[in-house]
C-alpha cells in the first residue's frame, strides 16, 4: 500500500498529468523495435516547462541512452544536440549502433529529444510542415493557426535555448554522470556554448559542426551564404572535366533560369499534377539541395534542364524539402532570439543573391504574432572557459560562413579548427564520401583525449563525382 507524500504525487499525476520532481528522475519505459536494441535504455525526465513556477505543467523529455559496447572506467558520456532548432535527437540512435559506433565502443551516448521536439512536448505545425517544396514557407494563415493551436497547450516563451541548457543538466544529474562530453550540429552548437557558459565545470570536451554563433541572426545571412557556396559549386564545376564537359555554359543557364522566374511564377508537373512555383520558394529548394554535398553537386544537372525549360526536377523530389523539424519550436526561439536583431531594411545583407530577401520577410512576418521571451545581451556572448572544443567546418557550408568557425577558435582558448574541403553544412552524406568516415573518426578520438588530433584522413577524403 502506498502512503504519505509519494501517493499524494502519484494520484496528483494521474488526475492532472505527469509534474516535476524535486530532484531530475530518469523513469525507463520500453525502446522501440522488434525487438529493441539490448544496448539501448529509454526513458523520460520529467521537469517543469516554467522553472519559476515548479508545480505547473510540466514536460516529459524523452532519453535515448545508448549503451557503451565495451565501458571504459572514467569514459564520460557523450551528449549529441541536434539542429534546426527544432530536429529530434532521438532520431538518429540506429546510427550510434552502426556507422558511428567509434563513439559508442567505449562510452555511453546520450540522446535528448530538446523540448519541444521529438517525443518531448513536441511543437509541431502540421500544415508548414507537411507543406510542398513549391508553396510559400509561411502561409498567414498557417501560422496563426498554428499559434493559435500550440498556446492552447503549451506557453510558447518557455521553449528557449536557454531552458533547453537547463533540461540536458537535469538529464545528466537524472542519469548519475558527473562530466559529459558533446557532440553538436549546427543550432546544436548554440545549444552546447550555452550549456558551456552555464556548466562549464560539467564538459569534458566538445565537437561543434556546422558552427553558429550565438549572435547569428536567423535567416539574415542565408541569402550571402548560398550564394557563395553556389559561386564555389560553379567554380568546382568549371575545374571538373566531366562536369564542365556536359554543362560548359553553367553560369549563363543558371542566368536564364532566375530570368524565367523574373518575369512569372513557373509551371511544372509535380506528383501528377500541375504546380506553379514562384521566385521564392524556388531559392529556397535550390538553398535545401544545399545541405549535403551530393544534393549540391546534382545541381549542375538540374539547372541545364531548367535551362532549357524543364524544372520538374526541383519540385519532383524531396531533395529540395526542408530538413522535417518542429516548426513551432523553431518560430518560438528564432522570433526571440534572433529576428528582433534583424535590420528594419536586410536588403543590404542580400544583394546579389539568387535568394534575396525572401525568406528573412518570410520569417519576419511569421514572428508578428508568436509569443517571445526576453533574451538578455549576455545571451550572445561566446564562452569563455577552458573546455577543450574542436570545431569541425565544411568549406561548402551554405548555411553556417566557415570564417564563423575560423573566428571563434581564434578568440577561444582550447578551440581547434577542422576545415573538410567540400563538405556542406554537416556530415549529412559521408557515407557516399571516400573515407568518409574521417570526420567521426577525428571527432570521437578526440572526445576521448582532446590532446591528440590525428587530422591525416582529411586529405584523403573525397567527395561523391557531379551528377
Amino acid at each position: 500500500m502506498i502512503v504519505g507524500p509519494i501517493a499524494l504525487m502519484l494520484v496528483t499525476a494521474l488526475a492532472e498529468g505527469p509534474i516535476a520532481p524535486a530532484a531530475p528522475v530518469f523513469s525507463a519505459k520500453p525502446c522501440p523495435g522488434s525487438p529493441p536494441s539490448p544496448r539501448m535504455t529509454c526513458g523520460t525526465v520529467t521537469v517543469a516547462e516554467n522553472r519559476s513556477a515548479p508545480s505547473g505543467r510540466a514536460i516529459a523529455l524523452n532519453v535515448v541512452v545508448v549503451r557503451a559496447a565495451r565501458p571504459r572506467p572514467g569514459a564520460a558520456p557523450m551528449f549529441h544536440l541536434d539542429g534546426g532548432p527544432g530536429v529530434a535527437a532521438t532520431a538518429v540512435a540506429g546510427f550510434y549502433l552502426g556507422p558511428g559506433g567509434m563513439y559508442s565502443a567505449s562510452r555511453d551516448v546520450v540522446l535528448v529529444d530538446q523540448r519541444g521536439t521529438g517525443a518531448s512536448a513536441a511543437l509541431h505545425c502540421p500544415a508548414i510542415e507537411r507543406r510542398p517544396p513549391w508553396a510559400d514557407e509561411y502561409a498567414v494563415d498557417d501560422v496563426t493557426a498554428c499559434r493559435d493551436d500550440l498556446r492552447s497547450k503549451a506557453d510558447l516563451t518557455q521553449y528557449s535555448t536557454e531552458s533547453a541548457s537547463l533540461d540536458l543538466d537535469d538529464v545528466r544529474a537524472a542519469l548519475g554522470y558527473t562530466q559529459v562530453d558533446l557532440w553538436a550540429l549546427s543550432y546544436g552548437t548554440r545549444l552546447a556554448q550555452v550549456y558551456m557558459k552555464r556548466f562549464p565545470a560539467r564538459v569534458h570536451a566538445a565537437v561543434l559542426v556546422g558552427f553558429a554563433p550565438l549572435d547569428y541572426r536567423a535567416p539574415l545571412y542565408h541569402a550571402m551564404n548560398a550564394q557563395r557556396v553556389l559561386d564555389l559549386l560553379f567554380y568546382d564545376c568549371a575545374r571538373d572535366e566531366a562536369c564542365s564537359t556536359k554543362y560548359p555554359e553553367l553560369r549563363a543557364d543558371w542566368q536564364k533560369v532566375l530570368h524565367r522566374f523574373d518575369s512569372a511564377a513557373v509551371t511544372a508537373t509535380a506528383q501528377g499534377a500541375e504546380v506553379t512555383i514562384a521566385r521564392g520558394p524556388f531559392g529556397e529548394v535550390v538553398r535545401n539541395m544545399m545541405t549535403t554535398t551530393a544534393g549540391q553537386r546534382a545541381l549542375p544537372a538540374l539547372i541545364h534542364e531548367a535551362a532549357g525549360g524543364d524544372i520538374t526536377g526541383f519540385v519532383s523530389t524531396r531533395a529540395g524539402a526542408a530538413v522535417p523539424l518542429a516548426e513551432g519550436l523553431y518560430l518560438s526561439i528564432v522570433c526571440s532570439e534572433a529576428i528582433p536583431r534583424i535590420p528594419a531594411d536586410p536588403a543590404r545583407f542580400s544583394a546579389g543573391s539568387f535568394l534575396g530577401s525572401y525568406r528573412v520577410e518570410s520569417e519576419r512576418a511569421a514572428c508578428e504574432g508568436w509569443p517571445r521571451y526576453r533574451v538578455g545581451d549576455d545571451f550572445y556572448a561566446p564562452p569563455r572557459g577552458s573546455v577543450p572544443i574542436l570545431v569541425i567546418s565544411g568549406t561548402m557550408d551554405h548555411v553556417t560562413a566557415p570564417e564563423w568557425a575560423h573566428d571563434f577558435c581564434a578568440s577561444t582558448a582550447a578551440c581547434r579548427l577542422v576545415d573538410v574541403p567540400e563538405m556542406g553544412h554537416g556530415p549529412f552524406d559521408l557515407g557516399r564520401w571516400v573515407e568518409g568516415d574521417c570526420v567521426d573518426r577525428v571527432a570521437a578520438t578526440f572526445l576521448a583525449d582532446p590532446r591528440t588530433l590525428d587530422t591525416s584522413c582529411i586529405g584523403r577524403m573525397r567527395p561523391p563525382a557531379f551528377k
